[in-house]
């Protein structure tokens, strides 16, 4: 089994402590999930970046939707969840599933690119 605590990648060297533990948590979990560390790492770190913000300004992290890469696709997930809620084959499905919770419960989508870089922040309707 992986750890990107032992592999420790430059990106993470010199990212704040709590936001790097974040990622280390989203990284094995995604391990655990089927991804391999190449796709793990920037999913991660995207995540536990974005967390880290949602701490910052008082949100909860969890409201966030994001779509990600995945093995079998697509995923979409909350920000720190420890499995995908669903798994598409196309993107654009993933993409139409995360809008729909997100205007059902007022929340921000993220999308990221093939890498797990974000792409795309889409505020919830009706702003929050």
């Amino acid at each position: 089994m992986s750890s990107v605590e032992a592999y420790n990648p430059p990106t993470m060297q010199y990212m704040d402590t709590q936001v790097r533990d974040k990622a280390f948590d989203i990284f094995n979990a995604l391990l655990d999930e089927g991804y391999d560390d190449a796709q793990a790492i920037p999913i991660a770190i995207a995540q536990a970046k974005k967390w880290a913000q949602g701490h910052r300004h008082g949100q909860d992290s969890q409201q966030c939707v994001h779509v990600v890469p995945h093995p079998d696709g697509w995923a979409v997930r909350r920000a720190n969840a420890q499995k995908s809620n669903f798994i598409f084959k196309r993107m654009s499905d993933a993409k139409t599933k995360a809008l729909e919770i997100g205007k059902r419960e007022q929340v921000g989508i993220v999308l990221h690119d093939e890498y797990g870089e974000v792409q795309q922040h889409i505020r919830p309707v009706g702003g929050r």
